[in-house]
């Protein structure tokens, strides 16, 4: 018995939830015994079936039922409905009859499984706006992030899912795309620099406001507070004619002054009862001229 290996490996591409085909190339002349598919687990035992008719399937593990066809022409080995999981190397023990015996030939071959990629989408992130100029970083993401994935932008030609645009009045009229790319599918998205300025100076308006809302509000309350204080000791005061405690302080005007300003006044009284003197002082305080 001979064994021939096939050092190279063949990358095959598949797509989840689609087919994928491993060729065999193997020549009508040659008379095949068995055909033995292996991976990380076995795969399947293939066997010629009767003249005429399409080759014997023995699908060898569970994880592959009713996923596996064989070519009735060339034994090319098909899976459907593939998945993440089936990426890895596969290989095909494929044995011959020839006139010198048995003959084993051994290829090889590396499925990588991909998703179709959805449409990306551009997020901003960072945006200031100085002398200007409008400054704002873009990230681009495809939904289930992957391995494999790349990022380009236009019209920038720069590469990566995050870059940083400094847009001035004479780039409103750009539109920037972002192309999400893997081994089966690209996918893009598009953004205008007016729309991002716009969202930029709207940001800016918006603090703006709040602070001349918040400068407003200060002053009104500086404006109401002193009368609001005003307000509140006059009704606390409200009936008094004096200020408390008035009434408790004695009255101390210069007594000297006034006494010897004094004026005393001398009535006589008559009556017809025997005469009597009486004395009636009043104090009669001077006015000043």
């Amino acid at each position: 018995e001979a064994a021939r290996s096939d050092t190279d490996i063949l990358t095959v591409i598949g797509i989840v939830g689609e087919s994928v085909t491993f060729p065999l190339n193997i020549e009508k002349s040659q008379q095949v015994v068995n055909i033995v598919w292996n991976s990380e687990t076995s795969v399947a035992f293939v066997t010629p079936g009767d003249p005429g008719t399409a080759p014997k399937v023995s699908v060898t593990h569970q994880n592959y039922n009713e996923r596996i066809n064989v070519s009735c022409q060339n034994y090319n080995l098909e899976i459907r409905n593939l998945r993440l999981e089936d990426s890895g190397v596969y290989k095909a023990d494929i044995n011959t009859k020839t006139v010198e015996g048995m003959v084993t030939t051994t290829r090889r071959y590396s499925l990588q499984v991909f998703r179709r990629l959805g449409k990306p989408k551009i997020t901003q992130s960072l945006m200031t706006s100085r002398n200007s100029t409008c400054n704002v970083t873009l990230i681009c993401s495809v939904e289930k992030e992957e391995e494999n994935v790349t990022y380009s932008w236009s019209p920038l030609g720069e590469e990566g899912n995050v870059i940083r645009i400094f847009q001035t009045p004479d780039s409103q009229e750009l539109t920037y795309t972002c192309t999400a790319w893997n081994p089966v599918s690209n996918s893009s998205d598009s953004i205008s620099a007016q729309q991002l300025c716009a969202d930029t100076a709207t940001g800016l308006r918006t603090r703006h406001t709040g602070l001349l809302s918040g400068l407003a509000v200060l002053f009104l309350l500086i404006l109401i507070a002193p009368s609001v204080l005003l307000f509140l000791l006059c009704k606390r005061g409200q009936g008094r004619i004096f200020p408390e405690g008035a009434f408790l302080k004695p009255f101390r005007k210069n007594s000297d002054a006034i006494s010897k300003k004094t004026i005393y006044t001398y009535v006589m009284v008559t009556r017809d009862a025997p005469p009597t003197e009486g004395r009636i002082y009043d104090e009669i305080p001077q006015s000043k001229v």
